[in-house]
Order: C-alpha cells, then structure tokens, then sequence
C-alpha cells in the first residue's frame, strides 16, 4: 500500500483484482504445463509447482485468490481429462473438475493462513517457527491434497482403486517438491505485484523484511550459482552415460553441499532464487537427458536441500540475535561502555596479562561534573544525553586496547594495559579536552567537565582492587581540588591548561 498526500492509504485501481486473477490463472496454467515433465501417472507428478503458486496467491491476497485459483484448476483439469482421454459429458467436467479444485485449494489455503499465523503480531518473530509450520503444514497439506486427489480420480473412473494408494506417495511428493521449490519466492513475487497494485497485504508478510544480509556481491554469488550448477549439470550427464552406476548420484549431493554455501552466504532473496533455478535445473535435466528412473531419488534429495536451506535462512538472524544479546549483557545499555561486572572481568584478566609481559597498567576514574544540576534544570532525559555523549567522547579519544566502563551513575573507569604513569596522565588530558569540546544536544551554561583519578601499578601485588581503591582515592582528592581536573594517586591535584 502507498499513501497520499493527505497521509491516507490510496485504494487500488478497478483493474487490480481482475489483473492479479489473470495472472495467477497464467501462472499456474504454466506451472501445470512444466508438471508434465515429470510426470508419474496422467494423474500424478513427481514434481508439481502449482502448489507454490496457490500457496503464495493465498498468503498474499487471502480471499481475493479463490476466483484465479479456481478458474485456473478448472481449466487445468479440463485438459488433463482431454490429454488422458476422458471426454467427459459437461456437466460431468464441471463436477469433477471442481473437486480436483478444491481438493487441491483447500488444504494450501489452510497451509497459508497456518504459516501467516505463525508469525506474531506483537512480538519479535521467529523464522525457525514459521519454517517449521510451513515445512510440517506443506507435507500434510500435501496429503491430503493427494488423497483427496486421488478418491476423485477414483470417482471419476480416471484409476483403478487397486492402484490408489500407489499414486498418493508421488503425487504427496510433487506437491512437497513444487511448494518448497518455488513457494517462498512466489510469496515474494506476488507481494511485490500486490504492492504495485496498491493491493493491502497481511502486515506479517513484512515481518521478516529486516532479515541481517550480507554485502552484496553479484559477481560471487554468479559465480557460486554457476559452480552449483554446473557440478550437478556434470552429475547428471555422467548419470546418463553410465545409468547403472549409481556411485555418480554423490556429484549430485556436492552441488547441494554448494547450494547450502549459497544460502548461509548470500541474502534472503538470492538465496530463494538459487534454490527455484537449482530445482528447475535439476528437473530439466532429468526431462533431457531421460533420467526417469532417478527422478524420485532427485526429488526426495531437492526437499532435503529445499528444507535445510529455509532453516539455514534464519542461521543470520540468530546471528544477530546472538550478538544483541551479547551486547546486552556486557554493555550499559545508555553509553555503550562495558557495565560493571564485564568491566571488573576483563580489567583483571588485562592487568594479569601486563604483569605477565612485566607491563605496567593504569586506571582511569572518570566522574561527570554537575549531572545532579543537569538534571535538575533539563530534567533526567538531558542527564541521560549527557553521560552518553561523555561516553562517546571518551571512545574516541581512547585506543583499540583500552577498556571503558561504566560503574553506575555518573562514574565511568578507563583501564589502560601497558600504560605507565605518564602515559596515563597524557591520556586523561586528552580526556579532560575531548569532554569540554563536547556539545550538548540541549543549550546550557553548565560547562560540560569531567574529574579524573588516575593510579598505576608499582608491583606484582597490584591487582584491579587495589588499583580502583587508590584511583577513587585520586578522584575524590580532584574532585575537592575544584573539578575539571585530573589528580594522580594521592598526590595534590595539578590545574589543567584549558582546551
């Protein structure tokens, strides 16, 4: 949907919904053409991309599918009757092409609201989930596709009830092939035409949009697709030289291995792209080079690798989630500084290390000048954007190495491995500059300052404790000095040249 000018959702043109019938009818036409090519029996094929279509008309547009879907099932059924030679009166061809419609609609329409439903409206979504629902509701709305199918075939005189439940596993096996195959990239499709159209979608279709991708690369993604592609085009002829060695199939399983790199390296969308070109790559060379009879292992091994891939789809989002949650639990979630427990950790393990390495360290107490006055005349959102842009200062005037922390409130503590007593006083001084350069987002004449306490170790007895006792100590003599200013150990705090 797009909005006006007046900030209202425009409505979509008259044409839209006839247009989106036209083209699922067209659509699923073609897709029920290309299922001959790996055909079972007149009645079942072992590859059946129509499901991706229904299943994607009916997550998009709901309700509004049922006319396209229906119409194009009854057109499809009508030349499957004349292609297998059932010349059925009318009436006859109207009835049992109905039930074919709705033995086929009903259940991936039920697939589609399940999977939509899966995703939550107010809560942080989960793509595991929703895989799991679209894998497990897509092979069980595939039975009963299939059997539903099947008793209406058996209805119409079109199969032998002997031969019924041997038609349910291929026919249950191109459904599955064909859903999984196509289904999530028509889904992707068909909202992008919906959106042209000024057509509403279920807002959970965009629940996923914010998917963490990696840069894009065309040149190396081409570059995978076509190694994938080719290893099984090269697997495949092999098959047909020598169609008794059945050893070669393991080529295949290389080129999904290369299939998998591409869905864990690549981005949502050029990862479903893959996953259609490298089944219709796989399908097609069945059909040219007559590899019937491994069409079945083909086609259990491409909904191996069509289920693998949409859960390796959310493998970056728990990426991310990881890395959030890392960043939670050892980061002030204000200032970015490590908190205090993360902070205390990591400074004992640095100290530990620099008197390994007979390396001095030094610590840095940091206090924010006037926050209570800040506070009290902005208010606590000010304090807030205060300590974080202090924070920032800080970082930018420190190192890679350096350690910043924040302890509570307005006290922050640096630490400084491999630093000696000079080099830390150079360093709280460009401290010192870099908090009186900051500028406020909001207009004060409280001058921005910060009191500094530094201490160093001077033998291998010092640890973190007894650094942070005589650095607070440093602190607090600053802080009585005047403010705005560093003091070291216990000394007399030095008056520092204004930046």
């Amino acid at each position: 949907m797009t909005s006006g000018r007046s900030g209202r959702a425009r409505p979509a043109v008259w044409w839209a919904w006839p247009l989106v019938g036209l083209f699922v009818v067209v659509l699923w036409l073609v897709a029920n053409a290309a299922a001959t090519m790996l055909e079972y029996r007149p009645l079942a094929s072992l590859w059946f991309p129509p499901t991706a279509i229904s299943f994607a008309a009916f997550a998009v547009f709901r309700r509004g599918a049922w006319p396209g879907l229906l119409v194009a099932n009854l057109i499809g059924a009508f030349f499957t009757f004349l292609r297998t030679g059932h010349d059925f009166p009318p009436d006859r061809m109207l009835l049992y092409g109905s039930l074919f419609a709705l033995a086929h609609c009903v259940p991936f329409c039920l697939v589609a609201h399940a999977t939509l439903q899966s995703i939550p409206r107010n809560a942080a979504p989960s793509l595991a989930r929703t895989v799991g629902v679209f894998l497990l509701g897509g092979v069980v709305a595939a039975l009963i596709a299939a059997v539903a199918g099947v008793w209406v075939s058996t209805l119409a005189g079109m199969a032998d009830r002997a031969d019924t439940w041997s038609m349910i596993l291929p026919w249950l096996i191109g459904d599955v092939a064909g859903l999984l195959a196509f289904g999530p990239l028509a889904l992707l499709g068909f909202r992008a035409l919906a959106t042209r159209l000024r057509i509403p979608v279920p807002h959970r279709l965009h629940a996923f949009d914010d998917l963490p991708r990696p840069p894009r690369a065309p040149a190396a993604y081409a570059l995978k697709l076509a190694a994938t592609l080719g290893t099984a085009c090269l697997a495949l002829y092999a098959i047909s030289r020598a169609p008794h060695n059945e050893p070669l199939l393991f080529i295949v399983f290389i080129a999904i291995v290369l299939q998998l790199w591409i869905v864990h390296t690549q981005g949502t969308l050029e990862s479903l792209v893959s996953i259609g070109v490298f089944n219709l790559c796989i399908v097609g060379q069945v059909y040219v080079l007559g590899l019937g009879e491994h069409a079945l292992t083909l086609q259990f091994a491409m909904i191996t690798l069509a289920s693998a891939s949409y859960y390796g789809l959310a493998v970056p989002l728990l990426y991310a989630d990881n890395v959030q949650l890392r960043r939670l639990l050892i980061h002030d979630a204000l200032t970015g500084a490590y908190n205090r427990h993360f902070f205390v950790e990591l400074s004992q393990q640095a100290i530990r290390q620099s008197r390994m390495r007979e390396q001095p360290a030094s610590m840095l107490m940091l206090d924010l000048d006037n926050l209570k006055q800040i506070n009290d005349h902005h208010g606590h959102a000010a304090g807030d954007q205060a300590l974080a842009q202090v924070a920032e200062a800080c970082r930018s005037a420190l190192s890679a190495n350096d350690l910043l922390g924040r302890l509570g409130g307005d006290e922050f503590c640096v630490l400084l491995p491999g630093v000696d007593h000079a080099g830390a006083a150079i360093i709280a001084q460009r401290l010192l500059s870099a908090v009186r350069a900051s500028v406020y987002p909001f207009s004060t004449e409280i001058r921005p300052s910060m009191s500094i306490g530094i201490s160093t170790t001077v033998d291998d007895e010092d640890d973190y404790d007894s650094l942070w006792m005589r650095a607070d100590s440093a602190l607090y003599v600053a802080k009585r000095g005047g403010r705005d200013r560093l003091a070291q150990e216990e000394a007399t705090p030095r008056e520092t040249e204004p930046a």
